[in-house]
């Protein structure tokens, strides 16, 4: 059973790189200001791509369509050796490695929670951790796509909850642990946001990063907010001191909140604390 659900979250996996790249590239107009879509890599530029169109894969460089072989999870990477068949550019290994964090998604969700709606309410928060994280990475952004309805169906969640349990720890148990988890995260963090533009007079957090916390909140309650706030925190710390010393990073360049938020998240999804 392990093996059939690890090879479903390969598949799954495949899935969520085409949404690392499409929904974006949906976006791009609204998100970034004229300059900086300028900078952009031509293989970026004026794509009009979405979720369901093109309907089937293609090189991002070349735009050749793939061939079913050439779109097997994980292997079809491994047998071109990491290259388009078309164009021989390198394809970045983040797909792979997408494919291969949801397929290991997948297996611990059931190793710990088994074939439950608990597993698979993980696994699907997991997968939205994912997505979020390579976003972020690439543009600094958390799209609203993602946070919106996550605080929405939170609290949604928490109302059947209290009604009719269908989940176990990491959620909540009722629509009073997701209010006051979604008041704690959106709110609490809106407020440190804040205070650090008032005496700052500059952003220091994101708005996404507000967001996202907020539809933490509302899932997992006060307990999620603070586990992950706290651990997002100092592997964020710990992630900038590396980037200034290793990588020689810009001192004033933004550092990507959500990523560590998410592996934050993560942890505390799969009890791993």
């Amino acid at each position: 059973m392990l093996i059939l659900v690890t090879l479903f979250g390969l598949l799954i996996g495949s899935f969520l790189t085409a949404c690392i790249h499409r929904v974006p590239l949906s976006r791009l107009n609204s998100w970034l200001e004229p300059e900086e879509l300028e900078a952009l890599p031509e293989h970026v530029k004026n794509q009009t791509l979405t979720i369901t169109d093109p309907p089937r894969s293609l090189c991002p460089f070349c735009k050749k369509q793939l061939s079913w072989y050439e779109n097997i999870p994980f292997f079809s990477w491994v047998f071109l050796r990491g290259r388009c068949s078309g164009c021989k550019t390198f394809i970045p290994i983040r797909y792979p490695l997408v494919e291969l964090l949801t397929a290991l998604s997948a297996y611990f969700s059931v190793h710990y929670y088994g074939l439950s709606a608990t597993a698979a309410l993980v696994f699907i928060w997991l997968c939205i951790l994912i997505v979020i994280t390579f976003i972020d990475y690439d543009y600094y952004i958390i799209p609203n796509l993602f946070t919106y309805p996550g605080m929405i169906l939170g609290v949604l969640f928490g109302i059947i909850q209290t009604y009719y349990p269908i989940t176990e720890e990491p959620f909540v148990f009722g629509i009073e642990d997701s209010l006051l988890g979604l008041l704690a995260g959106g709110g609490g963090l809106w407020f440190i946001a804040w205070s650090y533009f008032k005496i700052r007079k500059r952003e220091g957090l994101g708005l996404g990063d507000v967001k996202l916390l907020g539809a933490i909140g509302a899932w997992s309650g006060i307990h999620g907010v603070v586990f992950t706030l706290f651990v997002g925190s100092v592997l964020g710390t710990v992630g900038g001191v590396l980037g200034l010393l290793l990588m020689k990073r810009d001192f004033g360049k933004p550092i990507p909140f959500g990523p560590y938020l998410a592996f934050a998240y993560a942890l505390f999804l799969l009890d791993l604390y």
